[in-house]
């Protein structure tokens, strides 16, 4: 403010300095302070002058003299231009693409002319690329143990405060009330006849706390402030359903010594002996097609392997490469939704992603590549032996309780990093195949599973386990089946401990 004083006040002097001679003229001087009377007058006409270009300039504007004014105002003060969107790094690419759908059904699908450039397009996806990353990160060192190797089930569980038989407290409302996390519990339903002799409602009994974690929750960093945290959240259960999930920095830096048991279970995530990897439940009944299909045996049909879904993994990119109907495998996938959805629009084939332009060709590629996904119908699809599982937006996923429900084999792909489902409950080598990401579909993978279907004491053994887990654990679209799997694990692990420890005490 001083320094912009100091500027008016210059002003002022450099005009009374500039007019000496007309002062002289009218026979006076202005007095000290005293701005010259005719000063006033010329700062209004030079107010006025300035109001009518600024006028001038508006209307030529609305006369489409837009760029010529642009250029003749002044920079100082204006607003840069945004930054003009930057081109795919391996432009320019074509506006059409040679893959042709119907190609498909003559040959393995990532062979089509223009396949692999649709996907290097819009996925940005190259299979030998990607084989020699995995291959590469498998020869090298192995990780460092993750999240925190110190802790598991010894350490992080306190089965001395364990008093037989096992218990299990479920926060509720009234035990929150005017806390943070209130907003964050997900009421759960314990009153089945499984799940509800587990249940006690007296805290100084239970084995442990039982707390279901809503989407959507900020308020974890005040979980130690639960009421029965006991300074570290020993023995505590955090359950979360939610794709997101709750990752290694999360639990490191608010749950302390708590066990978290979430589907999104990937390795970086994991304490071994110590979290429980959830499933998802069926989002449908099964119909009497359904149940009669569960009947047939799986050497009687009609596909060999099937998959249709959406790129929410690079397991699910690579996968659609080796779609092959003449071998009865039928890998049907599309690049999520939205990846699609920005460039479909005939009227709109620039649109933007992320500052990256999309080329016309990413809007072709989306046109014949849905054309060839909705070729095949999902239930159709599910009369087959081998159903591929692949993770989705997490490890868990509907697919695996769909296939199981039906009578396939589920053979897993791409959970090299993952773990399945309440493995300490389920035998999943006696009822499925797992393989390695970068495992090679034509050489291995199919021979493989054109061997194994032509064993059918062996398929019938792998179905009937299957069965026999669905029912189980995952029969059920509530959450009764997935609550009774978690609480049968804890009821394991502190029944045996505490088994263990009168042994040695005797």
């Amino acid at each position: 403010m001083a320094a912009d004083d100091a500027e008016d006040a210059d002003e002022g002097e450099e005009l009374i300095a500039s007019k000496p001679d007309a002062a002289a003229h009218n026979g006076t001087l202005p007095r000290a302070g005293e701005v010259e009377p005719h000063a006033h007058a010329r700062l209004l006409w030079r107010g006025v002058l300035v109001a009518l270009c600024v006028l001038a300039l508006g209307v030529a504007e609305g006369f489409g003299a837009r760029p010529l004014l642009a250029a003749l105002r002044p920079a100082r003060g204006a607003a840069a231009p945004p930054p003009a969107p930057r081109a795919h790094p391996r432009g320019p690419w074509p506006n059409q693409s040679s893959f042709v759908p119907q190609c498909g059904h003559r040959q393995v699908l990532g062979t089509c002319a223009g396949y692999a450039e649709c996907m290097d397009a819009i996925k940005d996806f190259r299979e030998a690329d990607f084989l020699r990353a995995a291959r590469t990160a498998r020869e090298g060192r192995p990780p460092l143990a993750p999240a925190r190797p110190w802790c598991d089930r010894w350490s992080c569980m306190d089965h001395a405060a364990c008093a037989l038989p096992f218990k299990v407290y479920q926060y509720t409302r009234a035990d929150l009330a005017n806390h943070p996390l209130l907003s964050c519990l997900q009421t759960t339903n314990l009153s089945h006849a499984q799940i509800a002799r587990h249940v006690t409602h007296e805290p100084k009994r239970a084995c442990a706390f039982w707390f279901e974690v809503g989407q959507r929750c900020r308020n974890l960093p005040h979980a130690s402030t639960l009421p029965y945290w006991r300074g570290n959240g020993i023995n505590h259960v955090f359950i979360d359903h939610w794709d997101r999930g709750i990752d290694a920095a999360e639990r490191a830096q608010w749950l302390g010594r708590a066990a978290i048991a979430q589907g999104h279970a990937t390795a970086e995530r994991w304490v071994h002996g110590l979290d429980i990897a959830l499933g998802l439940h069926p989002r449908m009944p099964l119909s009497p097609s359904d149940l009669r299909l569960a009947a047939t045996p799986p050497w009687a049909r009609r596909y060999l392997l099937t998959f249709k879904g959406t790129h929410s993994h690079i397991s699910r990119v690579r996968a659609g490469m080796h779609h092959d109907l003449a071998r009865r495998v039928v890998l049907a996938t599309f690049p999520h939704p939205m990846q699609c959805m920005v460039s479909t629009s005939l009227r709109r084939p620039y649109a933007m992603s992320k500052e990256r332009r999309l080329s016309p060709l990413h809007a072709d590629c989306c046109q014949r590549l849905k054309v060839f996904y909705e070729g095949y119908e999902y239930r159709r699809l599910m009369n087959t032996t081998f159903a591929l599982v692949m993770p989705g937006r997490q490890p868990a996923s509907y697919r695996l309780a769909e296939v199981l429900g039906r009578g396939s084999i589920p053979v897993f792909y791409g959970f090299d990093d993952a773990l399945l489902p309440y493995d300490e409950l389920i035998d999943w080598s006696a009822l499925s195949l797992n393989v390695p990401i970068d495992v090679s579909f034509e050489r291995t993978l199919l021979p493989l599973l054109e061997a194994a279907a032509a064993d059918r004491p062996r398929m019938a053994r792998m179905q009937r386990e299957g069965q026999r887990v669905f029912r189980r654990w995952f029969g059920t679209r509530s959450a009764t089946a997935g609550d009774h799997a978690i609480l049968e694990t804890l009821r394991r692990r502190f029944e045996l401990e505490v088994r263990r420890r009168r042994l040695r005490s005797n």
